[in-house]
């Protein structure tokens, strides 16, 4: 093997409906601080990518071409068509990165820039979460150092699996991720993220206030006056972020 390729492990390689497997492949990606590439691709042409750097997505890609940053940026009203073209012809001329074209060119800020990455990946994210079949891969790698004027993401991933569960088109795929809801429901000691940086709903204040081990996640949800389909989309979140976790069903429950 040649010294200058990357070494690469095959961490998760499924095929299945991605409403049901992009937040367990996140979940894995994030809690496991993975670094390489998450790949889904339905058929040959179709396909969208993600970098991860020790567990957080920092950039994404899309083979759609209304999945590119420029062509989000344009939809969104952020910069002009002809400003993206104009962006285009000197990053083709000189092989360069998009984001700090236009930065120089002053059409957008860093701010900017940065906001328009973050609504770029959960667009791209959302888009293969509507796909009836797709085929996840995950690669650990050991990736190149991307370029010092690369524009990476800034909000935490965490907040991007949330999100994404929130959008999970069908109750019935929340169920199935969720498994057993006859186990007891608690809280991590440690969890991976500081919880007070994040904007919390209503139904994740109200699970994380009652997930002390003693209860089990069906009495919690039950017990709930808030609708039983919001907080299951909200369990799914929190268990996919690590923030919460099922304890061993009593024997009872299990049978």
């Amino acid at each position: 093997m040649s010294s200058a390729s990357p070494a690469t492990m095959m961490l998760l390689h499924k095929r299945g409906t991605p409403a049901l497997l992009l937040p367990e492949f996140l979940k894995e990606v994030y809690l496991g601080q993975r670094t390489g590439l998450l790949h889904v691709t339905r058929g040959e042409q179709s396909g969208v990518s993600f970098r991860s750097v020790n567990g957080e997505l920092v950039s994404g890609s899309s083979s759609d071409e209304r999945g590119r940053l420029g062509e989000s940026m344009v939809r969104r009203g952020l910069i002009s068509k002809a400003d993206l073209e104009r962006a285009l012809e000197i990053v083709n001329r000189h092989g360069r990165r998009l984001a700090p074209v236009l930065r120089e060119l002053n059409l957008v800020d860093t701010p900017g820039l940065e906001q328009a990455l973050a609504l770029h990946i959960r667009e791209i994210l959302v888009t293969a979460l509507l796909w009836d079949e797709a085929a996840l891969l995950f690669e650990d790698q050991e990736l190149p150092d991307a370029p010092a004027e690369d524009l990476t993401l800034r909000c935490s991933t965490a907040e991007l699996i949330l999100d994404l569960v929130r959008r999970i088109p069908s109750p019935d795929t929340v169920r199935r991720g969720l498994g057993n809801l006859e186990r007891p429901l608690v809280a991590v000691d440690k969890p991976p993220f500081r919880v007070d940086r994040i904007t919390l709903s209503p139904a994740d204040g109200y699970l994380l206030a009652r997930a002390d081990g003693t209860r089990p996640a069906r009495s919690i949800i039950q017990a709930s006056p808030l609708p039983a389909e919001q907080l299951e989309r909200s369990l799914l979140g929190l268990l996919s972020t690590g923030v919460v976790r099922y304890l061993a069903a009593a024997p009872s429950a299990r049978r």
